[in-house]
């Protein structure tokens, strides 16, 4: 895994965006699937899921996000210089959804703006890759979105999936800063893993078909136990931290389960350790920032906070970074169930 670090340059804000449509995992078919729906529920502690239209897509979701975020943290669209988009469901194979949300927020054409197809590890590398390029722009801020709608890649009957995956889209806002803490990031890659989380339909071998989403669960589960714990050691390694120093480690909401277990063997306290994807699901590359509106934003709103952050999944692709969170000027959810 390669280990680097960014300096002078801070997160500013972050939106999260929910959609409306809350679906419960339960099935009342018969007794025995409800009997399998439970015990999934017990081993995830995913309950309900968030599920969004045709119609949200992950970039109508992102602009809700970023049009809220730059009016909250006060920024002006001059002041924009890049837009990082990560997402494995754009609204088209071209053009990108970057390209269309500097449109949509009325940046300027001088405004850099792509796509990341990454999942799971996404938010880590898009934050990695968004702070590197800021030390080289004249304009010094930018907007990373991060998400999907993951609902869209499966069909119901697909039980391995559909009651795991919620769609989100979050929105983080970042500047140069001089007084910016250093980041340190751990970051990996295993193509071996490609088999085991895949969408085999849809792309140039097979289109046309309908995409349905495959995982096998425990290969995801043994890859996660191999490669995340010693990454987070080598970010706090190079940070210069112990577990004991950190507020919080939020890792990829993916598994109730799994996340205890990474606990376990990073002897997290129950307070260290997020967990928040119950009423919401896995949500890909959202589902880290997501989980600071969810579960820490007043947090964020009013204090400095030293957090480890992990994301991990599809590829396979892992991604720590280890840094201290200034005081947040928003870090908020725009759940459009209650809008």
């Amino acid at each position: 895994m390669a280990v680097t670090t960014v300096n002078k340059v801070s997160i500013t804000g972050i939106v999260s965006v929910l959609p409306e449509t809350c679906c419960e995992n339960v099935d009342e078919s018969s007794v025995s699937a409800g009997e399998e729906m439970a015990r999934i529920v017990a081993s995830t502690g995913i309950r309900s899921r968030r599920i969004a239209s045709m119609q949200q897509t992950a970039l109508a979701l992102g602009n809700i996000a970023c049009a809220s975020l730059i009016e909250e943290i006060g920024w002006q669209p001059t002041d924009i210089g890049l837009i990082v988009f990560v997402t494995q469901t754009p609204d088209y194979p071209l053009p990108g959804n970057a390209v269309q949300l500097q449109h949509k927020l009325g940046l300027s054409k001088e405004t850099i703006a792509f796509d990341v197809n990454l999942g799971c590890s996404g938010f880590v590398y898009g934050l990695w890759q968004v702070s590197q390029l800021l030390s080289g722009l004249s304009k010094g801020r930018a907007l990373l979105v991060v998400g999907d709608t993951t609902s869209h890649q499966y069909s119901k009957n697909n039980r391995a999936v559909s009651s795991l995956f919620g769609d989100a889209v979050s929105a983080i806002g970042i500047e140069k800063d001089p007084h910016g803490e250093e980041m340190v990031f751990s970051l990996g890659t295993d193509g071996a893993g490609a088999p085991y989380l895949i969408q085999p339909q849809g792309g140039a071998l097979a289109p046309g078909v309908a995409p349905e989403l495959f995982m096998d669960g425990m290969q995801v589960f043994v890859f996660t136990l191999r490669e995340v714990p010693s990454s987070i050691m080598a970010c706090l390694a190079e940070k210069g931290w112990q577990i004991q120093d950190i507020d919080y480690c939020v890792l990829h909401q993916a598994n109730e389960m799994m996340l205890k277990r990474l606990g376990d063997k990073l002897c997290l306290s129950p307070e260290q350790l997020i967990i928040s994807m119950g009423e919401v699901g896995n949500t890909s590359s959202a589902s880290i920032p997501l989980a600071l509106c969810l579960s820490l934003s007043k947090r964020l709103s009013s204090d400095r906070t030293k957090l480890v952050l992990s994301g991990f999944g599809v590829g396979w692709s892992w991604g720590t970074v280890a840094l201290t969170l200034p005081k947040l000027k928003v870090c908020k959810v725009i759940d459009l169930k209650l809008a």
